[in-house]
């Protein structure tokens, strides 16, 4: 008999390894997150969304990442639905995105939903597909330590 809570605890644990490893710059860890053929789209408002599909493309990602001096992901409101070996579910999260410019370090916060399909696999739970919809930005100078 399938455990939720166990279940819930462990797609939690996907969601915010994403953020982990997005952040850590960690292309390995990250793609490890999802299955070999997954697929991630991104999208600002309503234009087209940017589309990764499998390993390699989705290591691509943390390496853009690295333009940046610092990210950071609060990643909040997870909820999921769990149906034997699928699952969907999602997030919200703030994403910090620290730039060093000539008038001094500025931070670009994107206001994010994810919306997840999940699959379970032998080495637990994974990302079929993630869509990340941009619902705003905001940018202001911040002071570093």
């Amino acid at each position: 008999m399938p455990n939720t809570m166990v279940d819930e605890r462990a797609l939690r644990d996907l969601v915010d390894g994403y953020a982990a490893a997005a952040d850590a710059g960690d292309s390995e860890a990250f793609t490890q997150l999802f299955l070999p053929e997954a697929t991630l789209s991104a999208r600002r408002g309503d234009e087209a969304p940017a589309v990764y599909v499998g390993s390699a493309r989705l290591a691509e990602i943390p390496a853009r990442l690295a333009r940046y001096r610092r990210t950071f992901h609060v990643v909040t409101n997870h909820r999921f639905e769990i149906e034997g070996d699928i699952a969907t579910g999602g997030a919200l999260c703030q994403a910090h995105h620290v730039s060093d410019g000539d008038g001094g370090a500025t931070d670009l916060v994107l206001t994010i939903s994810y919306h997840d399909r999940y699959a379970r696999t032998a080495a637990g739970w994974r990302f079929a597909t993630r869509d990340v919809h941009i619902l705003w930005t905001a940018e202001h100078p911040v002071t570093m330590f």
